[in-house]
């Protein structure tokens, strides 16, 4: 067993394979307590060790040791290319830019200036707390992996402004344990640790306690303590229901290229390295194949009436056709992964950005990228809750979790011009709501912040209608009036 810092970079276990996702880990336990936690961590810890076996896989693959690097060949073995085209990197960092490029906002979801106020505060204190770094790591491994977990607790330092630590923990060291009923409610979070002697120390979490455990086979209970948050700190993010990685679905297609990219190479190297074949031919003792190599000519004496010859074999690979598989492959890489098609998008157009999202696979990205922002938000609202509790225990800063939601900004400014006709259209309307055509619009991160501004700087400069002077009453020759 070991950690992550001891991971080995080896062959072990490098040859391809074919994965469906992570497990999720379930007990049919109603609550984890002092008198079961043992047995529900060595079961669920069984579990664990398949998806870290699997994980650790795919991880070294995402880092480029892929099983073409452990090549063999039976036919001149001393020609033997290992070539690695990391398309699975490529995959992870262009899916992990464009979802999580610009960092996740909270917005307010409710028509209340006081509450947008609190979520602005709210996003400076992310900010300063580095929460755009840790969720670049937190959706880097789900793209490698298919899920991500990041524990949220209370800062140690007292004095810090910040009165919470986040962090994207790695889930080879990470899991949750789930009831096995309907809602599937999570029973526990487990983090552990391996130190030099390849020691564990679980650190178990429930609503109600915190577990120090050593071992798993058996397991030694070090201490309990009460969970002074009364929430489990460690939410799992699970890229989509099955737990598959971005890349995971085309390890058989990017094994393949790796394949045929290495064959390319040894068809190069062969045709360079051809075989000399003498028909006929009768040499002196001292001559041999590598000294007629060295020299670069020979010569011949020939046996009998048989004429003296030499050939070489010079057959190599249709790089036209190679090059038309190859592409083929690639189309496929992509349209699966979600990704855009790098050659088609080579040659300029006067399409416009509306035009171009809707080709050369970027209408797929942004379908990705959408299903991927759904399945972000429940465990992004456990994550506020935690936030929340936290503020109120340790600072003098509130709010409520429901009132706020995440954002992401991505492509928040792409077809301006379309987006501004939209809002100006609708503000024209005297039935449409000035709010509704806020959101309508889609030019504003956070709605419910750009309309009450609006709205302040529209009172405050509107201009005031112009006093009409007072006719003057007419009167009668007497002075009185007519009436």
């Amino acid at each position: 067993m070991r950690g992550d810092n001891m991971s080995d970079e080896t062959n072990i276990g490098m040859v391809p394979r074919i994965f469906s996702g992570r497990r999720e880990i379930t007990s049919s336990v109603e609550k984890i307590d002092s008198s079961n936690i043992v047995k529900v961590l060595q079961n669920a810890f069984v579990k664990h060790l398949i998806n870290r076996d699997e994980i650790e896989y795919l991880y070294k693959y995402y880092k480029g040791i892929q099983p073409i690097l452990f090549r063999s060949k039976e036919v001149r073995p001393e020609i033997c290319n290992r070539v690695v085209e990391n398309r699975a990197n490529e995959i992870v960092t262009f899916r992990v830019g464009y979802t999580v490029g610009k960092p996740v906002q909270y917005i307010s979801s409710v028509s209340d200036e006081r509450v947008s106020e609190k979520v602005a505060r709210l996003n400076d204190m992310m900010r300063v707390s580095g929460k755009a770094t840790e969720d670049k790591m937190l959706v880097e491994w789900q793209m490698i992996c298919g899920t991500g977990y990041k524990i949220t607790l209370p800062k140690e330092d007292k004095k810090s402004k910040i009165p919470f630590d986040h962090f994207a923990t790695d889930p080879r060291q990470t899991f949750c344990i789930y009831r096995n009923d309907i809602g599937h409610k999570r029973l526990a979070g487990v983090y552990y640790t391996v130190d030099e002697n390849e020691n564990l120390t679980f650190t178990v979490y429930t609503d109600e306690l915190v577990f120090k455990i050593l071992g798993w086979q058996p397991g030694q209970i070090l201490s309990v303590q009460k969970n002074k948050i009364g929430m489990i700190p460690i939410v799992e993010y699970p890229l989509n229901m099955a737990r598959i990685g971005a890349f995971e679905t085309v390890l058989p297609l990017t094994d393949a290229l790796n394949n045929l990219e290495s064959n390319r190479m040894d068809s190069v190297e062969q045709f360079v390295q051809s075989l000399l074949i003498a028909i006929n031919c009768e040499f002196e003792d001292d001559v041999t194949a590598n000294r007629i190599r060295e020299a670069g000519m020979v010569a011949l004496k020939s046996i009998g009436e048989n004429k003296a010859e030499l050939k070489v074999i010079s057959e190599s690979l249709d790089q036209q056709q190679t090059q038309t598989l190859k592409q083929a492959i690639l189309d496929a890489i992509y349209e699966i992964a979600g990704i855009p098609s790098q050659s088609n998008g080579r040659t300029s157009d006067s399409s416009n950005n509306g035009a171009v999202i809707l080709k050369n696979g970027w209408q797929g990205a942004e379908t990705r990228a959408q299903d991927y922002e759904q399945m972000f938000r429940k465990p992004e609202q456990l994550t506020l809750e935690l936030v929340s509790i936290i503020c109120r225990a340790l600072s003098n800063f509130t709010f409520n979790a429901e009132e706020v939601e995440p954002k992401f900004t991505r492509r928040n400014y792409e077809d301006l011009l379309s987006k501004s006709q939209t809002l100006v259209t609708m503000l024209g309307q005297e039935k449409i709501h000035p709010q509704c055509a806020y959101e309508a619009s889609g030019l504003f991160v956070d709605t419910q912040e750009a309309y009450n501004m609006g709205m302040d700087w529209y009172r405050s400069n509107k201009p005031t209608e112009p006093v009409q002077p007072i006719a003057p009453v007419e009167e009668n020759e007497t002075g009185v009036d007519e009436e």
